[in-house]
Formats: structure tokens, C-alpha cells, sequence
């Protein structure tokens, strides 16, 4: 099972219209030109200016179209759910890029810079090499966030992963300086649900599917699986909904069997947007529950509980550390009783044992406020 797999196999194009709610653009639009009083969309020229046409889809999206080059373009709007919780998720990934000369001072920016992150994210150390086609990198202290820049039209690149999303000591800040200082875009924003109780399973994900739940005005979205789906053996399954190269692909998956604990129910529902014919807006970082919830409103309308990145950690961190003990036990239990009447004490045989540091499925991210979250 692959959770984070792109699933660029299946991809094909995103429904644009909602039945409902739309229809093709009358005839004439390719190159601009539309007849009064068509049906379908309103006159896009209108003495020779483009409209904008705003039209709201069924899964979770409004579309804009618009003129370009003498076609008729789709921009795909995220909308959240207005009645929706704002922390009902957290923010497990997100890319953004902005505006950075190679002429500007890396220190100061680097200054400026943590000063919002904190010490999580320092000491910044040159990678030494490119990062997706920028010419310099820097790691982010330990906290697996990366800075780019250099070749790539002046611009800057920033990337937080689940773990360094995990460290941001304030969300409202780093937005602040993102979007209003640097005026940053978001090119991918990931938001999840975690389900510890795995009382919405990957079934029952499955069957919102086949009941239409996904669907945007009677067309369908991608659907791929992974794992034993026949016959589940406890290795975990994922259900894959949409597609990432089309920017939008959502992964309902058994995070606890991934893991390492077979059986267990832990579920995630996590929804990947990207910027491709898509504009995603900073409230998405702010309130993730209601954008995730707004993802696909008819499937997942139902998501309103709390989320906490601390028990979250804290969630990882214990199963992690079941699996490892798990596995340890079946690998080594047997020699661990001979190693005993070998040296003939548990203190003998921890000293042959133990090594310095931690197990790098356990060695998660100190947590501004929290120290280091460990089992």
C-alpha cells in the first residue's frame, strides 16, 4: 500500500461542468464569438471585453470561465463548507511559490524567515544541489521543509511536509508573511482527517463511490485501490479518488495497518490540491476541516470533530512504537531467551543490545510548546 502514490497511471481529464448547473459554451465560443440569447454559458465578449462566469460544481468546486487565446478556459475555485469546522483537519502538506531575485540577501531572508518558524527550523544548511528545477536548496533545519531558488523565472520555492507541518509554531503568521509579504500562490495544499476509531472505513469509502458521491453532475471521478481488497490481510488498503495531475486527488487509507499494526483501525481521509487550472486560497491553510469537508461535500460533508496535530504525533508515535516492539518480538523473542541464559542477566543483554538515538519511524518532531512527542 502506497498512500502518498501520485497515481498518474489512471489520469484523465477532470469533469469541468455540472449538469445541473451548466452546459457546453454555445456555439462560436472556441474563438470568442457567442450568439445572444444561446443557451449555455453568458456572452463571454461583450464589445470586445472578456466576462468572467462564475458556475458551482457538485464536488465541492466553483469554476470561472474565462477567455484565453481565443478559447474558453475553466479555473477551478476550492470552496469549503460553510458550516463546517475549521479545525475539523490539520494541514499535512503544502508548496507555495513567490517572487525571490537572485539578487536578494539569503540572510536577511533567512532572518526574516525564522524568525515566524522558530528554532524547529534551523540551522538552514545548503543542500548543495537543485530542487525540481531550481538551481539551490536548503534544508529547514531538521524539520524536512526545503527552500529553493534560482533559475525558475525569480521565483522562490517553499515546501513543508507532513512533519514540518507539525512544527509550525503559527499557522496565522506564516500566512501573514506568505501571502501578504512575499504574495505568495499555494501549488499544493494537503488536508486529512484522521479517524482513530476507523469508524468511517475504506468500505464504506468505497461504497459513497459506487453510490455517486464523488460525482460532479453525472461524471465520474478516477477510483483506483491498492492493497487486498478480496481478501484483506491486515497490510492495509487505499482508495484512490480523482487524480493528482488533474489537482485533486483524495486517499482514504488504513494509516494504522501502514503503520506496521495489523488490524488496526486508524483511517485517514486526506484530499491532495494542486495548482494546475486551480486557485487555491490561503483560508485553506487556516481552516482546513471546512476545505477538506468541502473537498467532496456529498461524501464528506460528515466531518466536524477536532483535529490536534499533538495527539496526532502522539497517535504516530504509539503505534509506531507497537509495530516496532511487534515485529521485534517475532524477529528476535526467541534469540533474547538464549541471549539471556548466555549472559545470564536482562541488564547483560540490553548493554549487548542497545545503540544510541531513536528509530527513524520514532524519531518525530519536537512540537513548539511540546518538546519531542514520544510514545
Amino acid at each position: 500500500m502506497d498512500p502518498h502514490s501520485d497515481n498518474t497511471t489512471l489520469c484523465q481529464t477532470t469533469a469541468l461542468h455540472s449538469d445541473a448547473d451548466a452546459r457546453p459554451p454555445a456555439r462560436g465560443a472556441e474563438d470568442g464569438r457567442t450568439e445572444g440569447g444561446a443557451e449555455g454559458l453568458p456572452r463571454l465578449v461583450t464589445r470586445g471585453e472578456s466576462l468572467w462566469h462564475e458556475v458551482r460544481g457538485e464536488d465541492g468546486e466553483s469554476y470561472i470561465a474565462f477567455l484565453k487565446n481565443g478559447r474558453v478556459q475553466l479555473l477551478h475555485l476550492p470552496k469549503p463548507k460553510i458550516d463546517g469546522v475549521a479545525s475539523a483537519a490539520i494541514v499535512d502538506y503544502l508548496n507555495c511559490t513567490f517572487h525571490f531575485s537572485a539578487k536578494e540577501s539569503l540572510a536577511d531572508f533567512f532572518v526574516e524567515l525564522l524568525g515566524i518558524l522558530g528554532a524547529a527550523f534551523a540551522p538552514i544548511v545548503d543542500r548543495k544541489r537543485g530542487l525540481y528545477g531550481y538551481t539551490h536548496s536548503f534544508k529547514l533545519g531538521e524539520s524536512k521543509g526545503l527552500f529553493a531558488y534560482g533559475g525558475n523565472n525569480s521565483t522562490g520555492f517553499m515546501t513543508f511536509s507532513g512533519e514540518s507541518c507539525h512544527q509550525i509554531p503559527n499557522w496565522q503568521r506564516l500566512v501573514n508573511y506568505l501571502a501578504e509579504t512575499r504574495q505568495a500562490h499555494i501549488t499544493r495544499w494537503d488536508g486529512a482527517y484522521d479517524d482513530f476509531e476507523g469508524l468511517r472505513t475504506v468500505d464504506e469509502a468505497l461504497s459513497m463511490y459506487r453510490n455517486g458521491l464523488f460525482t460532479n453532475g453525472g461524471r465520474t471521478p478516477l477510483m483506483d485501490q491498492a492493497g487486498n481488497w478480496d481478501h484483506p490481510d491486515g497490510r492495509g488498503r487505499t482508495l484512490y479518488v480523482g487524480c493528482s495531475d488533474n489537482g485533486k486527488l483524495l486517499r482514504v487509507y488504513e494509516k494504522g495497518m501502514q503503520l506496521g499494526i495489523p488490524w488496526h483501525p486508524w483511517v485517514r481521509w486526506e484530499c491532495q490540491l494542486g495548482n494546475k487550472d486551480r486557485i487555491i486560497p490561503w483560508e485553506a491553510v487556516l481552516e482546513p476541516g471546512k476545505y477538506l469537508a468541502g473537498c467532496y461535500p456529498k461524501a464528506m460533508g460528515w466531518i466536524s470533530e477536532e483535529q490536534s496535530r499533538i495527539r496526532t504525533l502522539q497517535k504516530t508515535a504509539s503505534i509506531g512504537y507497537e509495530a516496532l516492539t511487534y515485529w521485534a518480538s517475532h524477529a528476535f523473542g526467541k534469540h533474547i531467551n538464549l541471549m539471556l541464559k548466555v549472559e545470564g542477566s536482562p541488564e547483560k543483554v540490553i548493554e549487548r543490545l542497545r545503540r544510541d538515538g531513536l528509530p527513524g519511524r520514532l524519531d518525530l518532531p519536537s512540537v513548539p510548546g511540546y518538546g519531542r512527542v514520544l510514545p
